[in-house]
């Protein structure tokens, strides 16, 4: 069957939906740009960067330790969750700090985690898509063996799952939302760092089972995709309870 509408689909999913949600909050809080940019950009440079080198020295290069986390199943949940936790909730708590440091409004956190999210959304399933939908037109990427193997992925990738990694990224953003404002909290507010360490805990425990899996446990797809959005709930809502701790201060008269 020809898959390369599905694929299409996918692609302009993983667009409309990160900018329909950057619109409507937008217009809802009449939030400006920059808070979505900076949660753009920290991800790109902490997730897609920095998190990259750490893997290239812990997974990649040939050394005792590697081989250690390549060879269990719980290092390498360990490693991979936390790694994630960690990098992606500093760059948060740094884009809260230092760019975004004139920002006190409570909006502002729900602007950056959907540029965090909605970035991830366009770099995780969108471009994966959009090479799948290339490589079925017939566009060769890379070289002809290259294009065999982007072809065999892409085929060997059922519709329900297709559909599933979709409803997953819309729950992601409420992921992101909810981690976004904890550490906003954390960053505003004195005495709330422990935000900052729970949101790198709660990261690191959804991205647990996918670490289990992407090492080859067989763990059901359909149970890895409950479990994150049975998790996004859960974060949204703590997100909103340590929010609700921030003070925001009041806007200063001016005579």
């Amino acid at each position: 069957m020809d898959r390369t509408l599905d694929y299409l689909l996918v692609a302009v999913f993983s667009i409309v939906f990160p900018l329909g949600c950057m619109l409507w909050w937008k217009k809802r809080s009449g939030e400006k740009i920059g808070p979505f940019a900076v949660g753009a950009l920290c991800f790109l440079l902490f997730a897609m960067f920095l998190e990259q080198i750490s893997h290239t020295i812990f997974l990649v290069i040939n050394s005792p330790l590697s081989r250690f986390i390549r060879g269990s199943a719980v290092a390498y949940m360990l490693y991979g969750a936390l790694a994630a936790g960690i990098f992606e909730e500093t760059g948060r708590l740094i884009g809260f700090k230092v760019m975004l440091k004139p920002h006190k409004e409570k909006e502002c956190s729900v602007a950056y985690g959907i540029g965090h999210g909605g970035i991830e959304v366009v770099v995780v399933l969108g471009l994966t898509y959009l090479v799948y939908f290339l490589a079925s037109c017939g566009v060769i990427i890379g070289n002809d063996s290259s294009n065999d193997l982007i072809l065999g992925a892409a085929a060997s990738t059922p519709l329900n799952m297709i559909i599933s990694s979709m409803i997953e990224r819309i729950f992601t953003m409420f992921i992101h939302v909810g981690l976004s404002m904890m550490v906003f909290t954390a960053a505003r507010e004195k005495g709330k760092m422990w935000l900052y360490a729970l949101a790198i805990l709660l990261h690191a425990l959804v991205d647990a089972p996918a670490a289990l899996y992407q090492f080859g446990v067989p763990i059901p797809f359909d149970a890895i995709e409950l479990y994150v959005i049975i998790a996004a709930i859960g974060i949204f809502l703590a997100g909103k309870w340590a929010l609700s701790m921030y003070h925001e201060p009041m806007e200063e008269e001016t005579t």
